[in-house]
């Protein structure tokens, strides 16, 4: 599974040090946000992210559902609960 990388103040250029500009693909399609309850190997529940590339291929992103709370109270809190 793969780590959440959690950027409090950031932009898309100062998302990591591999960045490249060119490889940038902005979608404009829904992006699916599905909670599987037993979907880590433990049986704990995890988060999908599922969204459509501009040419029809489909991405998959999977974390556990704690790791996803826990990177959104750190957000809510950086940003003082402004949602």
């Amino acid at each position: 599974m793969p780590v959440l990388k959690i950027i409090m103040d950031g932009t898309i250029e100062r998302s990591g040090p591999d960045f490249d500009p060119t490889k940038v693909e902005h979608i404009q399609t829904p992006i699916a946000v599905i909670g599987m309850p037993r979907g880590m190997a433990s049986m704990q529940p995890s988060i999908m992210f599922r969204f459509t590339l501009n040419d029809g291929r489909e991405v998959f992103a999977e974390t556990s559902l704690a790791l996803f709370v826990t990177a959104a109270d750190g957000l809510r809190a950086y940003y003082n609960g402004r949602t």
